[in-house]
C-alpha cells in the first residue's frame, strides 16, 4: 500500500511543476521612459519602470526600485503586435499620456483613458503625436 501511496504522491508532484510554470509566466516588462507622463490622470515621473499587466485588466507601474507606484484599471484592446513589448503614447505639446501598454504573454493590449485627461491639460492641437517606447 505505500509504494502506491509515493508513485501517487510522486505523480502529483510531476504534474504540479509544470503547471506552476505556465501559471508563473511574466506579464510585465521594463522600459525606461524619459519624459513625465500622465496614466488616467495620474502623473508619473520619468525613469525606469516595470510595467506589469495584472489578470483583473489592471496594470501596475513598479519603479526602478520594485515598489508598486500606481495600480490603475485598464480596458482591453487589440494587440498590433504579438512580439514586441511597448508603451504608446500621445503627446500635446510636452505633455505625455500614456494611451496603451502590450504586454508580454497577454491576450490583449491595455487601453487607457485619455479624452478626459487631455482635455484637463488644455490641449491645443487636435491631433496628438504617436511615441512608442519598446520594453526590454
Amino acid at each position: 500500500m505505500k509504494p502506491a501511496i509515493y508513485k501517487a504522491m510522486i505523480l502529483v508532484a510531476l504534474l504540479a511543476i509544470p503547471a506552476a510554470t505556465l501559471y508563473g509566466q511574466q506579464t510585465g516588462a521594463r522600459f525606461t521612459v524619459p519624459f513625465n507622463f500622465v496614466v488616467n490622470g495620474y502623473a508619473l515621473p520619468a525613469g525606469d519602470y516595470f510595467v506589469e499587466g495584472l489578470w483583473w485588466n489592471a496594470v501596475a507601474f513598479h519603479n526602478g526600485k520594485g515598489h508598486a507606484n500606481l495600480i490603475v484599471m485598464a480596458a482591453k484592446g487589440a494587440r498590433t503586435q504579438e512580439v514586441n513589448t511597448k508603451l504608446v503614447f500621445y503627446k500635446y505639446g510636452d505633455q505625455y499620456i500614456l494611451a496603451k501598454a502590450e504586454l508580454p504573454n497577454t491576450d490583449s493590449s491595455r487601453a487607457f483613458q485619455t479624452t478626459a485627461v487631455s482635455h484637463v491639460i488644455k490641449v491645443a492641437q487636435t491631433k496628438p503625436e504617436i511615441v512608442e517606447i519598446v520594453g526590454k
